[in-house]
């Protein structure tokens, strides 16, 4: 006797396959996440953390006088070489736009004339080769909107916070 040959699939191989697309496509949409403009405020915060911890770490390993020049939708890092300020090659220190949607404001204190910005558009922070730095607050809020956001603040001594303000 032979036996009869499938011709197709059963309809419990089918639902299995479905549910396991189900299962697969949920896993992608969560990990991709909603990116919203808050989580996106919250990572560029952290960046800017980590970034200003590294920096202020390689001005004092490479003696090095290094700025960190703020602008409203971007930021940047200088060395001060040949009396001129000029932009690091490193690319993990290059020129970053932050997320459509996000603003930088800073409050700093800079009384050195050797420093003095010509441009008022933009204000510099300020990493000595001796560990100091320049005092300052750095907020990043959504375009806007004057609640939350997040404040980086720096001391002279070089200490770095970063707090989240919602009241």
């Amino acid at each position: 006797m032979r036996k009869k040959e499938q011709q197709g699939f059963t309809l419990i191989e089918l639902l299995v396959v479905i549910v396991l697309l189900g299962i697969v496509t949920s896993f992608t949409v969560l990990s991709m996440g909603t990116g919203s403009i808050e989580r996106e405020m919250e990572e560029e915060a952290k960046r800017l953390h980590a970034l200003i911890s590294l920096i202020r770490e390689e001005s004092i390993i490479q003696a090095k006088e290094i700025a960190m020049e703020v602008k409203q939708q971007e930021y940047s890092f200088l060395e001060y070489k040949n009396k001129k300020w000029l932009a690091l090659k490193t690319k993990i220190f290059q020129k970053r736009k932050i997320k459509e949607g996000l603003e930088l404001s800073v409050n700093a204190e800079s009384k050195s004339e050797l420093f003095k910005s010509t441009e008022e558009d933009l204000l510099r922070i300020y990493f000595l080769s001796s560990g100091e730095q320049t005092p300052f607050q750095l907020r990043i809020n959504v375009k806007g909107e004057s609640r939350p956001y997040y404040r980086l603040s720096g001391l002279f001594n070089g200490k770095l916070t970063l707090d989240y303000v919602d009241n």
